[in-house]
């Protein structure tokens, strides 16, 4: 729909979204791109995830709910649902993600408890790519 009239807040309830992640905004030490693993930690509130660190999601484009709007100069994170992930290594679908270097992913190894996501497709490639992923 449209509307000429401008509101300040809008009372709705949506029964669909054209997106598919729920995301927060954060203040991060950089301008990361899509797909970046985040953790909190370094000068601000998040920074690019090294291993060992507790991801807690990935950079966003698209979310479909937007959290925490009226930060200044926030990046938004998703925090749950599908969105596209940094992955560095080979990758299954179904395999559980954890953090790895430079802000990715890398496939679990089975005990590990610090998984954040899960792949939704494979990828042989060894280089750093986005690969689909359900943030858990």
């Amino acid at each position: 729909g449209s509307s000429t009239t401008t509101f300040n807040t809008v009372f709705a309830k949506a029964t669909s979204a054209q997106y598919a992640d729920l995301a927060e905004k954060y203040l991060a030490d950089a301008d990361y791109e899509e797909g970046t693993v985040v953790a909190v930690g370094g000068e601000k509130e998040v920074t690019a995830c090294k291993p060992g660190d507790r991801a807690i999601g990935a950079v966003s484009t698209n979310p479909a709910y937007m959290m925490n709007s009226e930060l200044d100069g926030g990046t938004y994170i998703a925090l749950k649902g599908r969105v596209p992930v940094k992955v560095v290594g080979i990758v299954k679908k179904g395999d559980r993600l954890v953090a790895s270097d430079y802000g990715c992913a890398t496939a679990a190894p089975p005990t590990s408890p610090d998984v954040f996501a899960i792949a939704l497709e494979s990828s042989d490639d060894r280089d750093i790519k986005l690969v689909e992923a359900i943030i858990l």
